[in-house]
């Protein structure tokens, strides 16, 4: 096989498997501005979840330590 053939049945798989997968490779920069969508919600997800952990673990250390504490309290004060 030459390089022109290789290259030849290549490309068509590729485009075959992009096809498969439901991605137009006839149009790159559609294609492009859905990956750069996709990868600003990824990137928003990600945003999003770092922040839910935060709020969880700002709201529920305080409130452990005040439970700790108001147990340590009330301890103390009965005996």
């Amino acid at each position: 096989m030459e390089q022109k053939d290789i290259r030849k049945v290549v490309k068509e798989a590729v485009h075959e498997t992009l096809s498969g997968l439901g991605i137009g490779a006839h149009e790159p920069q559609e294609m492009q501005a859905d990956f750069i969508y996709m990868r600003k919600m990824r990137k928003g997800a990600e945003f999003m979840s770092k922040k839910v952990r935060a709020s969880f673990i700002t709201v529920t250390i305080p409130t452990l330590l005040y439970l700790f504490w108001e147990t340590i309290k009330e301890s103390i004060n009965r005996g």
